[in-house]
């Protein structure tokens, strides 16, 4: 298997724990070698200021310009032509940060852009936007470097996260959002579904040990997540399993066995015909493709 390195936070200052800063890419760019795949242990939102060139995250590569914006999640394996691409801001942030900042498990979840489903992992903006949106990073960096300064931190931060988010629906078809008045009633089986999930789906594909475990009704949970996610859980999973099995064909040298068996299908060959139903391509067509 190749050895994909993996970044975790830093900060300039060491003893911050805020686990939240804008950097520039020039400042970033030492630390990652051009079509070196790394991954991160943070989220991370790349604007792009200077030059162009591919940025791929997961199985998806854009030909990036001034003006793009591409984001990470967590664990996604990425790569960036940190020649060609000469300067920007990245905004990176830990999860727990944001979940201690504005109390709200789900907010991460809610953007279109770290979703798991997500359409694109990119997105273009006009010139006005852009502006703003490197101001409110320009602000939120100085606010960051004021002691105790967080209610201005965090106004910036969810007017930057907000804009991204209507420029992100204006570009990109995404599900729709649970209506307010049924998010509070729901959200809590929805977020506790998706994180049973990413803990399990490596072994357990089967919508009723999800119900199970939230202690609700296959139908009932189908119902949550189709009013939340616009899918239902089979779905759901079968995405989650569909991701992961070409994250391992990219960037692994596993065979289509080994993966099967990583991704516990009882056998390669009806790994395969789920990989086929779910791509178009066999699993050894989809990693021919890729590379």
């Amino acid at each position: 298997m190749k050895h994909i390195p993996q970044y975790s936070y830093f900060g300039k200052n060491p003893s911050d724990q805020r686990n939240v800063d804008v950097v520039p890419l020039h400042y970033m760019k030492p630390y990652f070698s051009t079509r070196t795949i790394h991954t991160l242990t943070y989220y991370d939102i790349s604007a792009i200021s200077e030059g162009s060139g591919f940025f791929t995250v997961g199985e998806q590569t854009h030909i990036v310009k001034p003006r793009n914006v591409v984001f990470t999640r967590p664990e996604e394996a990425r790569n960036w032509d940190n020649r060609g691409i000469r300067d920007g801001l990245s905004l990176v942030f830990e999860e727990q940060f944001i979940l201690d900042l504005f109390n709200d498990p789900g907010f991460l979840r809610q953007l279109p852009f770290f979703s798991m489903g997500r359409y694109s992992c990119c997105v273009y903006l006009d010139e006005s936007t852009f502006a703003r949106l490197e101001g409110l990073l320009y602000r939120l960096q100085e606010a960051l470097e004021a002691p105790g300064d967080l209610p201005r931190m965090r106004s910036l931060l969810y007017e930057a996260l907000m804009l991204l988010y209507r420029s992100y629906l204006t570009e990109h078809t995404v599900l729709p959002i649970l209506p307010e008045e049924e998010k509070r009633v729901k959200s809590g089986y929805v977020n506790d579904f998706l994180n049973l999930v990413d803990t399990h789906y490596t072994q357990q594909h089967a919508i009723r040990f999800y119900a199970s475990r939230l202690k609700i009704t296959p139908n009932y949970l189908n119902e949550i997540l189709k009013k939340s996610l616009g899918m239902n859980a089979k779905l759901y999973i079968q995405n989650r399993i569909t991701q992961e099995a070409k994250r391992l064909l990219i960037y692994t040298e596993l065979s289509v066995s080994a993966i099967a068996g990583q991704l516990s299908f009882e056998t390669p060959s009806y790994f395969i015909r789920f990989f086929r139903n779910q791509t178009g391509h066999t699993p050894l067509q989809f990693r021919n493709l890729t590379r």
